[in-house]
Formats: structure tokens, C-alpha cells, sequence
């Protein structure tokens, strides 16, 4: 059903009523937020309302939709597309529409193809004009095994798929494993726009899929009793109707809303000042879920010092049976880490080894597997400035929130444990993307670029993850602290609730006497390809260097331990973990370190048999 309405002031048909939506943002942010958000009242955002019955037994949910829409473009419209982004993978779409009707406004709403719905509009929605949106969607959740969520089953998984060029399943964003439920992108949302032109498609899966666009969300959640929920927003009222919970949430000023439920959710809470931040994981794994906790506590308190306030009044934090390469996911308020990073590190020669591969300086399985923990929680943290309270084109400039909640999490680790370990974790888990792509054969390139221009993960990975970031550190260096961090906090009072350009924080850190050399680095960094030189390329030895902890590496020469403590490899395993990167160099088809055999890539079996046969020296 469509219902129309006529512009502010004119009679029509009612429209919703914001007021309690502000609830969600934290009281000291409450003020001006019309202003903030651009626009002379709140109810000119669009408002998605959503009604969502989820059956976990059945993997399953049913949505009746209402979606709220004002043009408030400069032209008429005679259609409106919207887009179903859990869609937006490989096999048969999960999300169905079933029905769309309007009234008032005479409009048709048909799928255009998986991730597109279009509203075509008899008459066309002057600016300033209203329209109601009513959608029937039903959906499933895809299966994860839970043979698949743990750092070694991942680890293989992404070996095994350095060559493709796009993510077959997803992230599991609209998935179950392990016993958690993951609901993200089960919505219909409108769709960007660019140039005038509505976004029907994004040419590819690299990348965030999702809404950029500023707006609010109502819903009410029917789950069976004994389920614990955590969702964007905040949850206004919570009854049992015929046995089942009912959940009202309101999460107003957001670009996105997730839900994730379990019948086993445990939560714990701290407070950082009026802010409610907290962990839900599954009860056998609370070690890792206090874990969390900490970190995400910790980091958010370092942000609100070098940023400026965090917009909503909480923050949750949540384990996921996220696969596909994917540590964490960002949403509004929410952040998922992934279920792999809570269990304890697998043990034997393949962890011995697969734990210096990611990225542990050396430390041991369980402290290769904790700092990443950390890292991964700092980063999605950090996305709740970027691109959360500050906006961007996450898929025309992925760089700007990506490389910067990169940058953020090293400045975590520097605020809290002191710049020599900040240095270990932005060698192992920044640079190192970029390294890894060089010794793979991938050359250098533009780190400004749409998601679509990427050619692979590992390339999207080497030069947005792992190159961009260096850009704001070596910024850093030329403006000076002071400067530097009054740019970033004049960044976020600028463009909060806003959508920021593309270079708008080089603009301001421009303003100074510095201005010219700001500009220069800004074009060596995202635009030049002097990566090598800035970051380091595909040295073989000096990677195995970085991975050992600093310890000395090719011709035998023993490895070190690292600063977390751990046992060191002896020089035959040094010298079988070279011939490991020797391996995955010649499965990027003849990398840059020189001598790549080249080749299909061989499957997670032989990829696994492989590894195995050269662990004989891997002390342990």
C-alpha cells in the first residue's frame, strides 16, 4: 500500500510523528538535531517501519514494511527505487517480495532484479511531497557450519580464495551458525543516488553493501520466548503476546539497523560516562565477551577524546558467524566480531603456523588470536565516527571511512599501551594487507577509488586497508598533533549526521601553512603509487620478520618470540615457513618478490596437505 501526503503545512493524509525517535541519541546530542541532519523537521527523513516476526526454528522471517519517503530533491519523481542488499549474493536471493500495493497515489511496485525494487508513480512526487510505501517481504537465513567459524577454517578459506574476484556467500550478515541469528540487510531501503540518477545496481559484492543515507527505524520484533535479542536503537518496551515476546526499538538518526538473536546470549555491561556499552557472546565463551567488553569500553573512551562525543546512548557489542574474510561488520550503535576470534586458537602445527600468517608477531596461537581480537573490536568501534556519525560513499570512496577506522584502531593501541606496540599491530595488521598483495603479484595502485574498480579482495584489501592508511599518519607527522587532531575533531562537528566529501578531511587539514604539503601527500598516498617506498613491498624475509616479531628471518636464521611471549620456531621451521610464502607467492601467479611458480590456486585440501608436509621443522 502507498499512501501520499502533500508537503508540510498542506492537508493530506497523516504522517508519522518523530518524537520519540530521538530517544536512541544520547541526551547531551539531542539538541539541533533537525539542523544537524540538515533539515528543518525530523520527519522529512525517511522513516523505515518496520513489523518483523522471526521464527529461529524455521531459519526464517516475515516483514510487513512501511516505508516513509519525502523528495527532497530539486525535481519530480516518477519512480523510486529501493534495494534489498541481503540480496546481493551469489545463489538464490533469501529476501522475496511478496506484495506492494498503493493507494491515494496510483503506483505499481515490481523487482527489477534481485537487489531492486522500483515504486513507479502515476504522477510524478513533486519536491517537497510526501509518499508511504508499504512492502510484504519474507525471507530466510542461509546456514553457516560451524565447522567454518573459527580462525583456522577461515585463515584456509581466504588462502584458498586469493584469486577470486568476488565473495560468493557473503559475509553471513543474513545467516544463522553456532546458534546465533544474523539480520542485516533484510530490509528494503531506498537506493543512492548519484548525479540525479538512482544506484540500481553496485557492480559487484566487494566491499560494504548498505545504506549510506541518514534516516529513522521503528520496529517491533516478535521472537519466541526464552530468545535474547540485540538490536540498533534501543528498546522502548518489551511484553509477551500469545507467548511470544514483543519487542518495540526506536533507533532514530541512523544509516542502517541490524538484529541478532540467540537463545544463548549472555551480556555483560559497563558504562563509559552516560553511555551503556555491551558484549553479548554465547555463554561458553564469557572469557572472550569481557574481552570485548574492555576493548570496546576502552576504545570508545580514546575516541571521544581525540573525535569528539559518541552520537547514541549505547553501544552493543555482538558475536557473529561472520565468514567470508570478514573479522567484524559495522551498523548504527551495533558492531558484530566475528565468532572465530571468541573460541580458543586451534591447537597443533597447522595453528603454529597459520598463527604467524595472521598477523601474530610470533605470540603464540592465543595471543596472535587476542590481538586480533583487539584490533578487529578498535576498528569497528571506530566505525561509529566513520562512517556512522560522519557519512560518506562507502562504494564510490571506500577509503574514507575504511582507511581511517584503520588509523583509529593503531591510535587505540597507542593511547593505551604506548606507540612501540601501536608500531608492532600497524606492521602486522595494516601494512601487512598491502605487503601480502605486493607478494602475490599484485602491483601498486589508486587507493581513491570506486569498490568496483578493484580487481580483487586482495587487491581491495592491500590498498584500502593496508596502504590508505598511512596517509593520516604521515599527515600526522607533517601538520603536528595539535593541528592534526583539531582537523579531526572540526571534521566530526562539521559533517556529523551529515554526509562529508570525499577529501574533506585533507581540505581541512589544508587550511594551515602546511596547506601545500597536505595536498602533495594526499595525491602520493591516494592517488600515486609509491607504496613500496612508503610501506614496504614484497620482501620475503623482511615479511617473515614482521610476522616473527622482529626476530631475524631467511637463511636459517632463528626467529624471535615476540613481545607477547610464546614459543620461538627454530631455524628449520623458519626456513619451511620461507618455503609456505614461497608457496603463496607462486600462487599469485609469479608475485613481485621474483620466482612465483604461478597457477590455479590449489584447493583447501592440497592447500592443507601442503602446509602439513612442511611443518616436520616447526618447533613449537
Amino acid at each position: 500500500m502507498c499512501t501520499s501526503a502533500p508537503a508540510a503545512g498542506q492537508d493530506g493524509p497523516p504522517w508519522y510523528d518523530a518524537s520519540e525517535l530521538p530517544s536512541s541519541v544520547r541526551a547531551s546530542a539531542r539538541r539541533g538535531l533537525p539542523r544537524a541532519a540538515g533539515v528543518a523537521r525530523l520527519e522529512e527523513l525517511t522513516l523505515y517501519d518496520l513489523d518483523l516476526d522471526l521464527n529461529l526454528d524455521r531459519r526464517s522471517y516475515d516483514l510487513q514494511e512501511r516505508i516513509w519517503f519525502s523528495n527532497r530533491g530539486g525535481g519530480p519523481l516518477r519512480e523510486i527505487v529501493l534495494r534489498v542488499y541481503g540480496n546481493a549474493v551469489a545463489g538464490p536471493a533469501p529476501v522475496e517480495l511478496r506484495g506492494g500495493a498503493c493507494r491515494g497515489r496510483p503506483c505499481t511496485v515490481e523487482a527489477e532484479g534481485p537487489t531492486t525494487l522500483v515504486v513507479r508513480l502515476a504522477t510524478p512526487l513533486r519536491p517537497g511531497e510526501r509518499l508511504r510505501v508499504d512492502l510484504h517481504l519474507r525471507g530466510r537465513l542461509r546456514v553457516i557450519d560451524s565447522s567454518r567459524t573459527n580462525v583456522l577454517s577461515q585463515g584456509l578459506e581466504s588462502l584458498t580464495n586469493l584469486g577470486s574476484a568476488e565473495r560468493t556467500g557473503g559475509y553471513g550478515l543474513l545467516a544463522v551458525g553456532d546458534g546465533i541469528a544474523s539480520f542485516a540487510n533484510f530490509y528494503a531501503v531506498v537506493a543512492r543516488r548519484r548525479s540525479g540518477n538512482w544506484v540500481r545496481g553496485d557492480d559487484g559484492t566487494m566491499g560494504d553493501q548498505g545504506p549510506d543515507a541518514l534516516a529513522h527505524v521503528r520496529a517491533r520484533i516478535r521472537v519466541d520466548r526464552g530468545v535474547r535479542v540485540a538490536t540498533t536503537g534501543v528498546v522502548a518496551s518489551r511484553r509477551m503476546v500469545d507467548g511470544r515476546q514483543e519487542l518495540s526499538v526506536v533507533a532514530g538518526m541512523v544509516r542502517d539497523f541490524a538484529i541478532l538473536a540467540s537463545r544463548r546470549f549472555e551480556t555483560a555491561t559497563r558504562r563509559v560516562g552516560d553511555v551503556v556499552v555491551r558484549s553479548h557472546f554465547l555463554g561458553a565463551e564469557r572469557a572472550a565477551g569481557e574481552r570485548v567488553l574492555d576493548v570496546a569500553a576502552e576504545s570508545l573512551a580514546v575516541f571521544e577524546r581525540r573525535f569528539g562525543p559518541y552520537p547514541y546512548a549505547d553501544l552493543d557489542v555482538v558475536e557473529a558467524p561472520l565468514v567470508g574474510g570478514a573479522g567484524g561488520v559495522e551498523f548504527a550503535g551495533l558492531v558484530t566480531v566475528a565468532s572465530m576470534f571468541y573460541r580458543p586458537a586451534a591447537s597443533g602445527p597447522m595453528a603454529a603456523l597459520l598463527g604467524p600468517l595472521m598477523g601474530g608477531g610470533g605470540a603464540g596461537a592465543q595471543g596472535t588470536q587476542d590481538r586480533m581480537l583487539e584490533f578487529v573490536t578498535a576498528h569497528e568501534v571506530a566505525h561509529q565516527y566513520w562512517h556512522g556519525l560522519v557519512g560518506s560513499d562507502s562504494r564510490e570512496h571506500p577509503f574514507v571511512d575504511e582507511s581511517l577506522a584503520q588509523f583509529s584502531a593503531v591510535l587505540y593501541l597507542e593511547d593505551r599501551y604506548g606507540e612501540t606496540r601501536a608500531e608492532q599491530d600497524a606492521d602486522m595488521q595494516v601494512a601487512m594487507n598491502y605487503r601480502m598483495m605486493r607478494m602475490l603479484g599484485e602491483p601498486d595502485g589508486r587507493v581513491d577509488q570506486p569498490v568496483s574498480a578493484f580487481s580483487s579482495p586482495l587487491v581491495y584489501a592491500g590498498l584500502v586497508y593496508g596502504k590508505g592508511p598511512g596517509m593520516y599518519r604521515a599527515m600526522r607527522e607533517a601538520v603536528g598533533d595539535r593541528v592534526f587532531f583539531a582537523a579531526l575533531r572540526d571534521y566530526v562537528r562539521r559533517y556529523a549526521f551529515k554526509t562529508a566529501p570525499d577529501r574533506g578531511l585533507v581540505d581541512l587539514l589544508a587550511r594551515g601553512p602546511n596547506g601545500a604539503r597536505v595536498r602533495r601527500l594526499a595525491r602520493r598516498w591516494l592517488e600515486e603509487t609509491h607504496g613500496d617506498e612508503d610501506v614496504g613491498g614484497a620482501d620475503i624475509s623482511g615479511m617473515l620478520s614482521t610476522l616473527l616479531g622482529g626476530g631475524a628471518a631467511g637463511g636459517g636464521a632463528a626467529g624471535n618470540a615476540g613481545a607477547s611471549g610464546g614459543a620461538a620456531i627454530d631455524s628449520a621451521g623458519l626456513g619451511e615457513l620461507e618455503q609456505v610464502m614461497r608457496m603463496l607467492e607462486g600462487m599469485g601467479g609469479g608475485g613481485a618478490a621474483g620466482g612465483g611458480a604461478g597457477g590455479a590456486a590449489p584447493s583447501q585440501e592440497e592447500l592443507e596437505r601442503t602446509l602439513q608436509q612442511m611443518l616436520r621443522g616447526l618447533g613449537q
